[in-house]
């Protein structure tokens, strides 16, 4: 069969998909992409090197669509292409998970919704394998179903056991593919999650109800529960047909991470509705220590605290964070790429920041400045690089910390997407960490390079 891959892309499910047809002797395979080769480091060796054929700068993939049996798209490659009406069969990874017989006995957990579904993933999955449970997770967290699916296999040819747990992550862009790759029959889960709704992708859907249409396909009757956060539940509710018995909500009146992380109000309710005693899902939460990229303290030196919120590219994400953070003084690293979305949803945490220096990009030109000074609120920037916005931070930050001699915080919260200036959002988190770590060791006597070289 003629498999090609529609969108290499930088996260790694172009490579997952790319080798998990490439390894096996049926499938003759192709990678198209619209970026230069030199924009993905060594994974065009690794594919060529097993026989993969790759299309570098392939703006009208017409002829490979042609050539295919299979195209495997990319949920970064919109619907709307037009050469993608050539294709004999359109798939994604998700929807070869689904269609997997190795799966049946498996239980399934969706999670959804605008913020905080990696970092529930993640806590969930954490706790289950702390409570002995063998669990994989895949999907918009950075694994890809393939990658799920080939361990699956490998296991049942080595004679091992199937996982008993899959705790998934799924876009919007995930949730459609793989609903129109399966006709819309996906698959039975043990559970689905929503966490939160706010606006988001409005640069790729023509209307808010598009991206909302695209989360609620995967709530439906053939689920054993529906957690959601308690202020969606009547818009779930409202929006689907048959689910009320279904319907249970978080973080409820006895949660004991009420005043904690949404995420881990989330996870303690689903780890009690999966069956788990209080005691136990209690202990194993207690020892999650959070998600890269989100909310997660870099380092405390010198009365400085260092927060990476880089996946916070929604406004009203900045605002969660700080409140996170509260009381400290923060001293906020905000702004970005434009994705047709309102910059007023973070004003609180703008007005509440001790200093705001600003990322270069189109958010923050047509959105974040135009705001700024429509509220006189001052602001340092926009920088076109990391290093001039963290310099500029971190200088205000010992200003403040020893003008009052008070514990200080920097905060990469952008509020909005990253690609103007980096690769991704985890670029652009995995840059100020680096920044991080080089102060800290300058300060520190430690032998390294200067910021500023």
């Amino acid at each position: 069969m003629k498999v090609l891959i529609l969108g290499l892309g930088i996260n790694g499910g172009g490579r997952a998909a790319s080798l998990y047809f490439a390894r096996r002797d049926a499938y003759e395979v192709r990678v198209s992409d619209v970026s230069p080769r030199s924009y993905f480091g060594n994974v065009p060796k690794e594919l060529e090197d097993l026989g993969v054929k790759c299309f570098f700068e392939d703006k009208d993939p017409k002829e490979n669509i042609r050539w295919a049996d299979l195209v495997i798209k990319n949920p970064a490659v919109p619907t709307s292409l037009p050469q993608l009406s050539l294709a004999k069969r359109i798939a994604n990874d998700f929807s070869f998970l689904f269609s997997s017989p190795e799966i049946k006995k498996t239980k399934l957990i969706a999670v959804t919704g605008t913020k905080g579904k990696t970092t529930t993933v993640s806590a969930i999955n954490h706790a289950l394998n702390e409570l002995g449970k063998d669990t994989l997770i895949c999907g918009n967290i950075g694994i890809s179903a393939f990658t799920v699916l080939d361990e699956i296999e490998r296991r049942k040819a080595e004679g091992k056991a199937r996982p008993e747990y899959i705790v998934m992550e799924l876009s919007s862009w995930q949730i459609h593919d793989t609903y129109i790759a399966l006709n819309g029959h996906l698959p039975h889960f043990r559970m689905t999650i929503f966490t939160s709704k706010y606006a988001d992708h409005q640069n790729s859907y023509s209307n808010l109800s598009e991206y909302y249409d695209d989360k609620l396909k995967l709530f439906n009757p053939d689920c054993d529960a529906i957690l959601v956060n308690s202020r969606n539940k009547d818009f779930i509710l409202n929006h689907t047909f048959g689910l009320k018995k279904l319907v249970k909500t978080f973080p409820g009146y006895y949660n004991p991470f009420k005043e904690k992380k949404m995420e881990l109000q989330c996870a303690y309710c689903a780890l009690r509705l999966l069956g788990f005693s209080r005691k136990d899902t209690i202990r194993v939460l207690s020892s999650y220590k959070g998600m890269p990229h989100r909310i997660e303290q870099v380092a405390l030196f010198n009365d400085i605290m260092f927060i990476n919120d880089s996946a916070a590219t929604i406004a009203e994400a900045v605002n969660f964070s700080m409140k996170n953070i509260s009381p400290l003084p923060v001293h906020l690293i905000c702004g970005g790429t434009d994705k047709n979305l309102k910059a007023s949803g973070m004003l609180d945490a703008l007005k509440s920041a001790v200093s705001i220096s600003l990322l270069a990009g189109s958010f923050t030109d047509h959105q974040l400045i135009p705001l700024l000074d429509k509220n006189n609120i001052k602001y340092s920037g926009p920088f076109t690089s990391m290093k001039d916005a963290f310099n500029n931070a971190v200088s205000r930050a010992e200003e403040k910390r020893d003008e009052f001699r008070q514990v200080q915080c920097v905060l990469l919260s952008p509020g909005a997407a990253s690609f103007e200036y980096f690769k991704n959002e985890f670029d652009r988190g995995t840059q100020f960490k680096a920044l991080v770590k080089l102060y800290t060791a300058r300060k520190s006597g430690k032998k390294t390079f200067p910021l500023d070289a």
